[in-house]
């Protein structure tokens, strides 16, 4: 049996068959796929910072730990203050610029030529503040029964708040501990 041939049937064929593209059902799922993993890099990122903020708070217990200890250990004052430079003390800078632990044998919070510098800690990673409140917030002294001052809190913040700011506590016994603020407000 003989069919005509149908042009219209041919071209309707060729037009179907180079058409491309998404259905409905496809575009959504896409979407969908995309923005979970969106929200999974968000989510990474805000854990990230969040250990990161963690790290800090231990490595400052750390070096608080170490000040309070060469104290005890040489009997005399030693000091942990804010340096910017790992060569004296600043009061210009801010304490994510850096600090500094040095046997401070007058007790005067800065460094004579005959003390000598135990650690220099780096500024800490850009987007991340420590601020210290206290009633002297440039320095940190041990004296040799290990008592510490003056009391106050180390606040550790990334500057996108999003992420719960950290806290390091310090008493004057000299003992120091982690706490976790409330609000990112913390950090103003």
């Amino acid at each position: 049996m003989w069919l005509p041939y149908n042009n219209k049937s041919h071209f309707h064929d060729r037009a179907v068959a180079c058409q491309s593209g998404f259905t409905l059902y496809e575009a959504v799922i896409t979407l969908g796929i995309i923005s979970g993993l969106s929200l999974m890099a968000v989510s990474m990122q805000d854990l990230l910072r969040r250990n990161h903020l963690i790290t800090q708070a231990n490595l400052l217990i750390s070096h608080l730990s170490l000040t309070r200890s060469e104290a005890i250990k040489r009997a005399e004052t030693v000091t942990l203050c804010k340096s910017n430079t790992g060569i004296n003390c600043t009061r210009s800078s801010e304490w994510h610029e850096g600090w500094m632990i040095f046997a401070d044998k007058n007790g005067n919070h800065l460094v004579d030529a005959d003390e000598a510098i135990i650690r220099i800690q780096q500024p800490l990673a850009n987007g991340y503040t420590l601020k210290f409140g206290a009633l002297t917030p440039n320095y940190v002294t041990y004296k040799p029964t290990g008592f510490g001052g003056p009391n106050g809190t180390f606040t550790f913040c990334h500057k996108q708040r999003t992420t719960k700011p950290k806290a390091v506590v310090l008493y004057w016994t000299g003992r120091a501990r982690i706490s976790n603020k409330t609000e990112p407000s913390d950090c103003l």
